[in-house]
C-alpha cells in the first residue's frame, strides 16, 4: 500500500484493533496481583473508541490516550502532556463518589503497571495511524455472514448456481438493512436481551421491525414473462461463460486420474476385518 497506492490512505478496522486491545487486558487481569485490571477493561475500550473516534492525527492522539493512566489513579489533573497538543486533564465533567462501582488503581502498583506496558506498548502505538480514520467493516462481515444462508460452504455450487445464490443473498440483504427498530408505545426502543460468552456480561441490543420478501412476487412475474416470450425453451444448448473456471479444466488435479479399479484395489476400509 505505501509503496504502489502512497496516494491513497491505509485503515484498518477499529473493532478488531479494539479485541485485540481487550484480549491483552484480560490476559493481564487473570494475574492474581492485577485482577483489578478485569474491572477496568471495558473503560479502557470506551476510552479507546472515543480516542480513536475524536483524535485526528497521533499528537491528539497520545494527548488523550495516555490520560487513562492517571484517570485510573483518580488524577484528572497532571503536570506534562504527553503531545504537543495534548491535554493535562480528563475531558469528562466531575465525578461523584456516590455512583462509583469501582475502586481506584493505585499508582505504581502491578494492576497500574501492567496497564501501563499495555497502553503504552510501542508495537501497538507504530500501527495506530491506521486506525485513527474509524473505520469499520461490520457491515460487511454482516453481509458475509449473510450470504452463507444461501450458500454454504459445506456444499459445492457450479459458478453459475453460485452467482445465482449470491444475487439473491445481495438482494434479501440490500431489501431488509435499513429496517427500522421497533418502538414501545411510550416511545423507547423494544430491547432484547443477549449474553455473551466470551466476555461473560449481559448486554441489550434494538429489535428491529421483520424481514420482508416482496421483490420476490415482482422476479417471479418476470421469470413468467421470460418464460413465456422464450422461443427455445428449456432445453437449448448452453455454452459456458467466458470467465467460468470450468474452461480451464474439469476439475482442481495436477495430474492426470489413474484407472478406478486401480484406485478402488489400492483403498481398504478400516472396518474390513476379513485381512
Amino acid at each position: 500500500m505505501k509503496k504502489d497506492y502512497s496516494d491513497m490512505k491505509h485503515s484498518h478496522d477499529i473493532w478488531h484493533a479494539a479485541k485485540n486491545l481487550g484480549k491483552k487486558l484480560l490476559a493481564a487481569g487473570q494475574d492474581k496481583s492485577c485482577s483489578e485490571l478485569q474491572k477496568w477493561s471495558k473503560d479502557v475500550l470506551n476510552h479507546f473508541w472515543y480516542v480513536c473516534k475524536t483524535a485526528n492525527n497521533m499528537d491528539e492522539f497520545m494527548g488523550m490516550w495516555a490520560g487513562v493512566l492517571h484517570h485510573v489513579v483518580d488524577e484528572h489533573e497532571w503536570y506534562l502532556p504527553y503531545s504537543e497538543r495534548g491535554l493535562s486533564t480528563c475531558a469528562h465533567d466531575p465525578l461523584s463518589d456516590s455512583v462509583r462501582d469501582k475502586v481506584w488503581m493505585k499508582k505504581g502498583s502491578p494492576a497500574h503497571d501492567a496497564l501501563r506496558k499495555i497502553i503504552l506498548d510501542k508495537r501497538f502505538l507504530n500501527n495506530m495511524h491506521y486506525y485513527l480514520n474509524f473505520r469499520s467493516t461490520a457491515e460487511l462481515e454482516n453481509y458475509h455472514n449473510h450470504l452463507l444462508m444461501y450458500s454454504s460452504k459445506r456444499f459445492a455450487y457450479s459458478p453459475p448456481v453460485y452467482r445465482a445464490r449470491c444475487l439473491l443473498a445481495a438482494l434479501d440483504y440490500n431489501h431488509n438493512v435499513d429496517r427500522q427498530p421497533i418502538r414501545n408505545r411510550d416511545g423507547t426502543l423494544r430491547l432484547q436481551r443477549t449474553f455473551n460468552k466470551k466476555s461473560g456480561r449481559w448486554t441489550v441490543y434494538p429489535v428491529k421491525e421483520k424481514k420482508t420478501y416482496h421483490y420476490i412476487e415482482m422476479m417471479m412475474e418476470w421469470i413468467l414473462e421470460k418464460r413465456l416470450e422464450d422461443k427455445e425453451g428449456f432445453h437449448k444448448k448452453q455454452d459456458l461463460e467466458e470467465g467460468d473456471p470450468r474452461r480451464l479444466a474439469g476439475n482442481i488435479a495436477l495430474v492426470p486420474p489413474p484407472p478406478t479399479a486401480e484406485l478402488a484395489a489400492e483403498k481398504k476400509s478400516r472396518f474390513d476385518q476379513s485381512s
